[in-house]
């Protein structure tokens, strides 16, 4: 059974109004493999846009090539790059994936995204 997330979306356009930086980010789940979170960016403050950023591990703590997780993380990666997010590496070891098309709702993405990468066995 999937965990229902909830997002509150005029919090976190608020929080990005109130930064400095005009963005606001909140981590929703982290393991050893994988991070997820969501984010706004106040672009106007009539109308802000949220993402959703993946960071995909590919490698253990100790920087060991694990390679049963890469081939987990690569069907990953291609529904992600299929949903339209963008695909970067960050630190070597690992890859960040950012949605590229604003998002109506945060919640259902991050739903969406939670489900792959539990699919992914990573």
């Amino acid at each position: 059974m999937t965990k229902t997330i909830r997002i509150d979306a005029t919090s976190l356009s608020e929080m990005a109004l109130a930064s400095s930086e005009k963005e606001t980010y909140v981590q929703l789940e982290k393991t050893s493999a994988y991070r997820i979170g969501v984010g706004a960016r106040a672009n106007s403050p009539a109308q802000p846009s949220f993402f959703v950023e993946v960071i995909i591990n590919l490698a253990k703590d100790n920087r060991q090539v694990d390679l049963q997780r890469l081939e987990n993380a690569l069907p990953c990666l291609k529904l992600l790059k299929a949903r339209g997010y963008t695909l970067t590496y960050e630190d070597g070891i690992c890859i960040s994936c950012e949605t590229t098309s604003p998002l109506q709702d945060p919640s259902e993405e991050c739903k969406a995204i939670k489900s792959i990468v539990k699919e992914a066995n990573l």
